[in-house]
């Protein structure tokens, strides 16, 4: 009887098994995120793996244009996240939300929008 259930157990942990494996990946391995240019320069998106890797050379590198919203994705690694930089005239802006990779970059979550202003010649990011 005992054997029995231990044969039951272990049929079931290896079903579970071979189900996770075999079933599609979650929105979160490739995670997507907004950013919105609220102001009057073009702003450059540096974009790294979300997974637990360091911030070391970009995955890609994009532009949202003044005024404009544009989506964009990573390879999340399963983490449901990108970390991001965010440059403006060839400077990094908004590094006060640098939150992973040694204070180097944000982390932003996976269906999250990141809101550019600019205000006295000061760059604000709000995620939200």
């Amino acid at each position: 009887m005992i054997v029995n259930r231990f044969a039951s157990m272990l049929c079931a942990a290896s079903a579970g098994a071979f189900i996770a494996l075999i079933a599609p990946q979650t929105a979160d391995a490739s995670p997507r995120f907004t950013v919105t240019n609220d102001t009057d320069t073009k702003i450059n998106v540096y974009i790294f793996k979300g997974d637990d890797s360091v911030c070391t050379w970009e995955e890609k590198l994009k532009s949202v244009s003044p005024g404009e919203t544009d989506s964009y994705g990573c390879t999340g690694g399963g983490n449901g996240q990108c970390k991001v930089q965010f440059y403006a005239k060839g400077s990094e802006i908004c590094t006060s939300n640098h939150n992973t990779c040694s204070k180097n970059a944000t982390k932003v979550k996976g269906g999250k929008t990141v809101t550019i202003t600019e205000e006295d010649r000061i760059y604000i990011c709000q995620p939200s």
